[in-house]
């Protein structure tokens, strides 16, 4: 599984912008097999400087099902709306590890897989 870390704040007065964006990506989501693990509102920092007031986590199946996502001509159409009414985003994209013994082994080996 892969799953996109999404960091952001929406600009003030564009809040109608990124609920089109979010209306309009959500089919495209579904296509790719993608699922909304989480979307919401920040309430606090509890370690570290992460000052953004949004987060989404959306896994994808595969790496390829991200790709078919991020190249798909409709979301490139409708990418704008996100970039005009974000700042301050980070995008970040996890692969997670079967289990964290997995984890562990991997770390134990230099990071190495």
């Amino acid at each position: 599984m892969i799953v996109v870390l999404n960091l952001f704040d929406i600009i003030p007065g564009r809040e109608k912008t990124y609920a089109e964006y979010l209306r309009r990506v959500q089919p495209i989501l579904d296509r790719v097999n993608a699922r909304i693990l989480l979307y919401g509102l920040t309430r606090s920092v509890h370690m570290g400087q992460c000052p953004q007031n949004y987060c989404g986590l959306v896994a994808y199946q595969s790496l390829d099902d991200l790709r078919r996502f991020s190249h798909d001509p409709e979301f490139q159409e409708i990418r704008r709306l996100r970039d005009e009414a974000t700042t301050r985003y980070v995008l970040t994209t996890v692969e997670s590890f079967p289990t964290m013994d997995d984890a562990v082994r991997f770390l134990e080996n230099g990071g190495i897989g």
